[in-house]
């Protein structure tokens, strides 16, 4: 439990970034995982290869977990606490990376529920 690893250092830009990555990235990758279902829906049903289908949404699930396990990485970096009465870089820091295990799980929630929607519905179905 190294509090300095996120003390207020020169080295401050990679530590912004770890953070803005975990707060950020996964619900990007959540909208981004819907506008690639749709782009390979008319591909896969123009092809008849509807197990691609299954490429996207299972990458995009798995950088979202990735962007919660970074979040958790920097929280277990600055002592795991949650309740802070002193502010400080450490309070913010567990602020901001439980905010981003938070954020990257719920983004993963929405990428399995339209992963759910491919395999109850046909892919090519159209009304």
């Amino acid at each position: 439990m190294s509090a300095h690893v996120f003390s207020d250092t020169p080295e401050k830009a990679p530590r912004l970034f770890r953070l803005s990555i975990g707060v950020l990235l996964g619900p990007v990758i959540a909208l981004v995982n819907q506008q690639a279902i749709y782009s390979v829906n008319m591909w896969a049903c123009g092809h008849g290869v509807h197990a691609v289908m299954h490429v996207v949404p299972a990458a995009c699930l798995a950088v979202s977990v990735g962007c919660a396990f970074l979040a958790y990485g920097d929280w277990n970096a600055v002592g795991r606490g949650t309740q802070d009465e002193a502010g400080g870089v450490e309070a913010v820091t567990r602020f901001v990376s439980i905010l981003g295990i938070a954020t990257s799980l719920l983004s993963s929630l929405v990428i399995a529920a339209q992963w759910a929607a491919i395999f109850a519905f046909d892919p090519c179905m159209r009304a």
